[in-house]
């Protein structure tokens, strides 16, 4: 038998060709892994350092919004101190503008933020309460050079205001309403409590911009159902009082309630709170007319019930759909966030006629339980959010009220 012959020259380097194309093409599948690993950490921490950026700024802003430097900081110390966050966090400042107390560019014209390099004596800005900073940071690879990608450029920004403080010492309403569920009338309505579009007519229960005017077109009914995915709560501030109190004198809550957070129902009979909700709201002739006697209240929105208390930072449980009530029995609402809610007129005897009446909407028809249900009416004006509870309103110089600074985006 006849013996094969040996591989040719040609053979062995169409070999080695192969297995060099082979291994360049697993050194850059394994390169993509760990090279994009290691960028996924980087965005992390370009991410922080941009957060850092935008809070150095906005710390400065602070100092002046409460007098506490003399003489006052300026663009040039703005500048200075969000360089000085990039520098120690290793980022590099793409751009960084002022913004007003809702995160958005000044007007008429954005403001950026100067530089760094010569004090020229430039304001901040009028109505400047805070800075949108963009950082990135450059690294090297590791494994795909092979492919020619040499280096891979992390990118984030972030927005960063000063604001009024809320640590809840009282104006927080004991009451909890759903964020997502229907109006317990017949035919039921469909809401969604979220941020107005702006767009008219306004939608049960979008919150107000501060460029909305209050109106009896915007006017809110807030069902205080006992029953189905409209109810809401009474809660317990953990204080041992009693509801009554508990709108009229509310007990000091040390640090205020974090957000999120898991808050508790309390029992009582809630018919009997009409004159002490009222108390906070103006004339009852003139509802759906906003005054000055209409007071802003904390209300905390939920999102989840649960028979027991879960970490603040779970907000599982079971399902939004799963178990309502309105009675108070051991059950714990999730809070995501608060509403700033303008109290008009409130009517809690049970089947009151107000409540299927305008002004306000959404109009209950055929309430029910029937002959139970009762409502608040008022306007949605302002979204607390976490971290911690802030309230982005706009804050004049020198006011003399406790302020702190928090990340918006």
């Amino acid at each position: 038998m006849k013996a094969a012959p040996p591989p040719t020259r040609s053979d062995s380097g169409q070999v080695l060709v192969i297995v060099a194309l082979g291994l360049v093409t697993i050194v850059a599948m394994v390169g993509l892994v760990i090279d994009g690993g290691r960028a996924w950490t980087r965005q992390r921490d370009t991410q922080n350092g941009a957060d850092a950026v935008a809070k150095a700024g906005t710390v400065v802003i602070q100092q002046v919004l409460v007098g506490a430097v003399t003489p006052p900081p300026n663009d040039f110390n703005v500048a200075c101190a969000a360089e000085a966050a990039a520098d120690s966090n290793g980022v590099v400042i793409g751009a960084a503008e002022y913004v007003d107390a809702f995160g958005n560019p000044l007007l008429p014209n954005p403001v950026p933020v100067g530089q760094c390099t010569t004090d020229l004596g430039v304001a901040i800005p009028t109505g400047a309460q805070g800075v949108r900073a963009q950082a990135s940071e450059t690294f090297d690879t590791l494994l795909m050079k092979v492919i020619g990608v040499d280096q891979l450029t992390a990118e984030a920004d972030a927005t960063a205001v000063v604001g009024q403080q809320i640590t809840l010492p009282g104006g927080a309403l004991p009451v909890t309403f759903p964020q997502l569920g229907t109006i317990c009338s017949s035919p039921s309505v469909s809401f969604e409590v979220k941020m107005s579009d702006g767009v008219a007519p306004w939608d049960p229960y979008e919150i107000l911009l501060p460029t909305e005017p209050l109106t009896s077109a915007n006017l809110a009914i807030v069902p205080l159902c006992d029953t189905a995915p409209g109810s809401v709560g009474w809660l317990d501030w953990g204080c041992g009082q009693t509801l009554s109190d508990a709108i009229t004198d509310p007990c000091e809550i040390p640090g205020g309630i974090p957000i999120p957070a898991w808050v508790h129902t309390q029992t009582g009979n809630v018919n009997s709170l009409e004159d002490e909700l009222n108390s906070y709201a103006g004339p009852a002739n003139e509802v759906g007319i906003p005054t000055d006697d209409d007071r802003v209240l904390a209300l905390p929105i939920h999102a989840n019930t649960c028979r027991g208390q879960p970490a603040n930072s779970d907000p599982t449980c079971m399902p939004i759909d799963a178990e309502w009530s309105g009675n108070g029995n051991n059950l714990y609402y999730y809070v995501p966030f608060w509403i700033g809610f303008k109290v008009d007129q409130a009517y809690t005897q049970g089947g009151d006629t107000e409540c299927r009446t305008s002004p306000g909407t959404p109009v209950l028809v055929n309430p029910q339980p029937p002959g139970k249900v009762g409502c608040l009416k008022g306007w949605f004006v302002a979204q607390f959010t976490a971290p911690g509870a802030i309230n982005i309103g706009p804050i004049n110089p020198g006011a003399d009220v406790p302020m702190t600074v928090t990340l918006i985006n």
